[in-house]
């Protein structure tokens, strides 16, 4: 018969890494390889429009997930930095809302970016203005707020003695 304990306690298969490098950084492997995946063998061969020197280009699907690693890359580097560098250790809660911040800022301008895609077929496309990213500046001003936040309530690594 089952520990009545044991079963009370739910069994931490998958969760949360602790490390905030570490849950950016798999985040921006996800989407690499994704793109490169897509990008290489064809599986999504959709050319989706980008705007260069004035003049509406195609590029493949793919390259715009790489695109999307950035944020996610950028933030696991800085983190890197502080976590080992620094000897600093992060609150896992602020990590994660800093997390969901950065993925809905990326969300936000994916949608930007398909509102204007989709006017690309018509004769007069839409313009791109910073108004048209206000969604997009305003994710970004909440992802540093709480990145600034995750640095302000991290705290030194305890040091294990021998």
């Amino acid at each position: 018969m089952s520990d009545p304990i044991a079963l009370d306690k739910p069994a931490r298969t998958v969760g949360w890494p602790k490390s905030p490098t570490l849950s950016f950084g798999i985040a921006a492997v996800f989407f690499v390889v994704s793109g490169t995946i897509l990008t290489k063998t064809g599986l999504l061969s959709v050319r989706l429009p980008i705007m260069r020197d004035g003049q509406i280009g195609r590029i493949p699907a793919g390259n715009l997930w790489v695109l999307i690693a950035v944020p996610f890359g950028i933030f696991a580097l800085i983190y890197g930095a502080v976590e080992f560098g620094a000897g600093r250790e992060f609150n896992e809660s602020s990590t994660r809302i800093h997390f969901v911040c950065t993925f809905f800022m990326v969300i936000e301008a994916i949608r930007e970016y398909v509102s204007w895609a989709e006017s690309t077929g018509k004769m007069s496309p839409d313009v791109i203005t910073m108004a048209t990213f206000a969604g997009v500046i305003a994710f970004s001003i909440l992802t540093l707020a709480t990145f600034a936040w995750n640095l302000a309530t991290s705290r030194r690594k305890p040091v294990m003695s021998r």
